[in-house]
């Protein structure tokens, strides 16, 4: 019968094994470190009698791991490799992510400055034509090329703001988190949203004190990273009636809570001065998209944008848009 190694437990070659003059047990002679071809000490005993040997004053030695530990460590390695290869995955799609992250940034960078330089440009030709109507008194082509630019600069601004949405109705509170906010809300509206998203958000304009009316919240104005994202979230707030921000955390009674896209000051104001006027009117729709102020009178009725006071006049009768600056 073949003999096995105490050690390790595999079987024994003859050329290949020491025997412990204690026990009488055999080792494979890697196993007890005694090279192949050496000669074993003639006092040479195993590695379990070596260790009930009792050694005198030596309690606190730590005892060198027995060979068997050998295969035990052998086991727990295919884990390892397994935990750093998974490792080295996440960092490769962290990497991925973040290389993505950085161009898409890079491009609305790209499209911001574009658009800035394009506002500049008509900017001064706005300027130069007052001029021109200042000096020359009143001339109708001038005054409609003034006011052409000056829908035309407005447009350019609106697409500067394609990425940003307005949240309206959250209770403002002293040392609040509004990103910490901005969040919550989306997971109100299921819409996966991450910090990385984010590009900024605030809250906008002088805080309001004084009656209830006057203390009504300042909107949160927020830029995200990707115009799908954007998407999403007022997609996601149209399709919920009766959205509020019950569940927020809030303090005091919840209050209705709006997602719309951001729109330009002089759109803000064609805007509410359309919805006056259509519902003195009883037109049923009134509505943005992509910035663009757009009213319709009844379902199946074409849909008519607004772009001007002007517009309002025509669309709604003279005086519609005396208010509209």
């Amino acid at each position: 019968m073949a003999e096995k190694c105490n050690a390790c437990g595999k079987f024994l070659p003859a050329a290949d094994r020491v025997t412990c003059t204690k026990c009488s047990s055999m080792c494979h002679r890697r196993c007890v470190n005694i090279p192949q071809g050496a000669q074993a000490p003639p006092s040479w005993i195993c590695p379990d009698c070596k260790a009930n040997v009792p050694r005198a004053n030596t309690d606190g030695t730590p005892l060198r791991g027995q060979p068997h530990t050998t295969t035990e460590t052998t086991q727990v390695m295919p884990n390892v490799n397994e935990d750093i290869r998974t490792f080295r995955e996440e960092i490769r799609k962290a990497s991925e992510e973040c290389r993505i992250w950085r161009e898409e940034v890079a491009e609305l960078r790209s499209i911001m400055k574009s658009m800035g330089d394009k506002i500049e440009e008509l900017e001064k030709k706005v300027d130069d034509l007052e001029k021109v109507v200042a000096e020359g008194g009143s001339n109708k082509a001038l005054e409609a090329t003034v006011s052409q630019l000056k829908m035309d600069l407005d447009e350019r601004d609106q697409e500067l703001l394609l990425n940003d949405v307005d949240i309206a109705g959250i209770t403002e509170e002293d040392n609040e988190s509004v990103q910490h906010l901005v969040l919550a809300c989306a997971t109100k509206l299921g819409v996966p949203l991450d910090e990385r998203d984010i590009v900024s958000c605030k809250r906008v304009g002088l805080r309001r004190t004084g009656t209830k009316e006057d203390s009504r919240p300042r909107a949160v104005t927020v830029r995200l990273a990707r115009r799908s994202v954007r998407d999403e979230l007022i997609k996601a707030a149209r399709v919920r009636r009766g959205l509020s921000t019950e569940g927020l955390g809030l303090r005091g009674s919840p209050r209705p809570l709006y997602v719309n896209e951001r729109l330009t000051r002089t759109n803000r104001q064609l805007f509410n001065r359309a919805r006056e006027i259509a519902k003195k009117l009883s037109w049923r729709f009134v509505w943005t998209r992509e910035g663009r102020v757009f009213v319709r009178q009844d379902q199946g009725a074409p849909a008519t944008r607004i772009r001007s006071s002007g517009d309002l006049e025509r669309v709604f009768g003279p005086g519609s848009g005396l208010s509209v600056m």
